[in-house]
């Protein structure tokens, strides 16, 4: 089976993760964390629906039949 399409999109919410905890503000500016935290929300909307997505091509797939011989010794 290739998961390319899924593998890509994982890996692009997984990028943008990491870097919005890479440029999570280290000062105690209170407006500076307010914006820093509308815009992560704002994010989390699009990587939960691009993971909803992900989840359902997956639940699409066929699964695959079991083509193991059933030769059980007697």
């Amino acid at each position: 089976m290739d998961f390319n399409a899924e593998i890509k999109s994982l890996d692009e919410v997984y990028t943008e993760v990491v870097e919005a905890i890479m440029h999570k503000p280290e000062s105690q500016d209170v407006e500076q964390s307010r914006i820093y935290f509308e815009n992560v929300s704002a994010r989390m909307n699009h990587w939960a629906s691009v993971l909803k997505d992900v989840k359902s091509k997956l639940e699409e797939r066929e699964d695959t039949p079991d083509l193991t011989a059933d030769n059980r010794p007697a």
